[in-house]
């Protein structure tokens, strides 16, 4: 099995975060310390990962509260990476409570805006987190006996690794042709913050917590292992002193 990721390039990390429109008065910006810039950047670089893009036989968009991962989704289906999009998602830690439909449903409905023909797209509604999102997408695509040896995945940046980390340990065909690649929306760590997914605040605590379950979660079977830098783990401890709550 070849499994390719994406990198995910870190901008400049400024002492605000660019909301592009959004003034530097609003709730979403939030200032930052040299020592903090320093530790999220690092966080940020090992939790994304290096990237090839390659012709594939289906792009799966995993659900979560950012549409910016649809919008990524649909663009690589309509410059032609794939002739099938798939959508997993129904409510997740992001989502439950927030979202009235699947996230599935919301994505589909970005797709459907940037011009994806609806017979292109499949749904899986009924995925509550992320190993979810594999096997069940595995599970639909056989169904519809739709080939999926090339699958390209797309989640938000600082979730590439574990997104990896999961396709190697619970999608079931692991045989030799199975090539996956993992990619999220093109952008630097200090444009993710935006009043529809949280402040620079939320994502180093998102950060934090994906970082957990990289640790945490080989023991449990959900995931391969996977090495931790000791400048991640230095990034995790200097935040959790610092009274960072992991989510």
């Amino acid at each position: 099995m070849c499994f390719l990721v994406e990198k995910q390039n870190s901008s400049e990390f400024l002492l605000t975060f660019d909301l592009g429109e959004q003034t530097r008065s609003d709730q979403h910006v939030r200032e930052m310390d040299k020592e903090s810039e320093k530790w999220a950047r690092i966080l940020w670089d090992y939790l994304c990962l290096p990237h090839s893009l390659e012709k594939s036989d289906v792009i799966i968009g995993l659900g979560c509260h950012d549409v910016r991962v649809a919008e990524r989704s649909a663009a690589l289906f309509l410059e032609g990476w794939a002739p099938w999009l798939l959508f997993t998602g129904y409510q997740g830690n992001q989502t439950a409570g927030v979202w009235s439909r699947p996230e599935a449903d919301v994505f589909l409905d970005v797709a459907l805006r940037m011009g994806v023909p609806r017979v292109n797209i499949l749904l899986e509604t009924e995925a509550t987190n992320t190993g979810d999102n594999i096997c069940f997408s595995y599970r639909l695509l056989k169904e519809r006996n739709i080939p999926a040896n090339r699958v390209i995945l797309v989640q938000q940046p600082f979730m590439e690794r574990r997104v990896s980390a999961t396709f190697l340990r619970q999608w079931p065909d692991q045989g030799e042709h199975t090539h996956a690649i993992v990619t999220s929306p093109q952008m630097g760590i200090s444009a993710y913050p935006h009043p529809t997914v949280g402040t620079a605040t939320d994502l180093i605590t998102y950060m934090l917590g994906v970082l957990e379950r990289i640790r945490d979660y080989p023991q449990k079977g959900f995931q391969v292992e996977q090495e931790i830098t000791p400048s991640a783990l230095s990034a995790y401890h200097w935040f959790l002193q610092a009274g960072y709550i992991p989510k």
